[in-house]
């Protein structure tokens, strides 16, 4: 992915990025071979129509490595292509990354929401890699990830042999790691979900039994407080898969108070927008043979809330 260099100017509450003009490139994988161009990029982009991408191809912003592209095309395997958009205009961000804490190999930064994590759909320098590497932090390795819409504490290493103790920490379940939650309904005692989770369609994923293709994926969900109709809960993680927190709480009949696709009003058709924060905050990284140990508390609004109720 290639960019121009614009300015960046922040205020007290967002950073905005002033327009620049971007070419993507987009890899096809095996299992995209044989399909349309459009009907892979709507796929891709659910939150682009058909029609606005067929303007797009037609006016030569959409081209392979191999040649021209037209809305038919059929895509194979390995093939590379290229989306080029004049004037990008990335939605705004919190401007509130913050070190919480850091060593000569690793970083612990809280993360606020909405904030893609790095690059890709309508972000490119406002995530959080891109910021981080403008303040001095480069070649800084993920170790795990939080959807854009999840805040909380994000750990990076800072160089190879790291990340590789890193990965091997979270592979051996060697890491402690949970989040507070804000959903509608009650908790009493500790459960435990294990349904299994996969892609349903771009962005969006699905749970359950049965369903072909899914990976296994184990939750342990805590009560914390609660009014009867609204609770703050902790949840555990296991397995890590994409979502898989906002997943089982929906399928423990726990949702996000706040998620616009797996909460109480949640529309997962995948054409609506995850650009907002949620109630789901990562509040906990701790590996003991690292002397890694970290914790914030339940954000206050939340306490306010089930106060307030009570």
């Amino acid at each position: 992915m290639t960019a121009s260099k614009s300015v960046n100017y922040r205020s007290s509450n967002a950073r905005i990025v002033e327009p620049y003009p971007l070419t993507r490139t987009l890899h096809v994988k095996p299992k995209d071979s044989g399909k349309q161009l459009v009907s892979f990029l709507t796929d891709r982009f659910s939150f682009v129509s058909a029609e606005e991408w067929i303007r797009r191809i037609e006016k030569k912003w959409v081209w392979f490595d191999d040649g021209a592209a037209e809305p038919d095309s059929v895509l194979k395997s390995n093939q590379l292509i290229y989306h080029h958009t004049p004037t990008v205009k990335e939605p705004s961000v919190p401007d509130d990354v913050r070190i919480v804490k850091e060593s000569d190999n690793w970083l612990i930064v809280f993360k606020p929401a909405p904030l893609p994590m790095h690059q890709g759909g309508r972000y490119y320098k406002n995530t959080l890699t891109y910021i981080l590497e403008g303040e001095g932090y480069t070649n800084l390795s993920m170790v795990h990830r939080l959807d854009s819409v999840t805040s909380g504490l994000v750990l990076f290493a800072r160089n190879k042999e790291t990340a590789g103790r890193f990965q091997l920490a979270f592979t051996n379940l060697n890491v402690e790691k949970w989040y507070y939650a804000l959903v509608k309904g009650s908790l009493i005692e500790m459960i435990k979900v294990t349904a299994p989770i996969r892609r349903k369609k771009g962005f969006i994923f699905e749970c359950g039994d049965n369903l072909a293709g899914a990976k296994p994926a184990e939750t342990i969900i805590e009560p914390v407080q609660t009014d009867g109709d609204i609770s703050i809960v902790k949840c555990k993680l296991i397995t890590g898969r994409t979502h898989q927190i906002r997943l089982h709480l929906r399928e423990a009949g726990l949702p996000i108070l706040n998620d616009p696709i797996y909460g109480p009003n949640g529309d997962s058709s995948g054409k609506q927008l995850q650009n907002r924060s949620i109630f789901l905050q990562s509040s906990a990284l701790k590996i003991a043979e690292y002397g890694i140990s970290e914790e914030i508390d339940i954000p206050c609004e939340w306490l306010e809330r089930i106060k307030n109720r009570s």
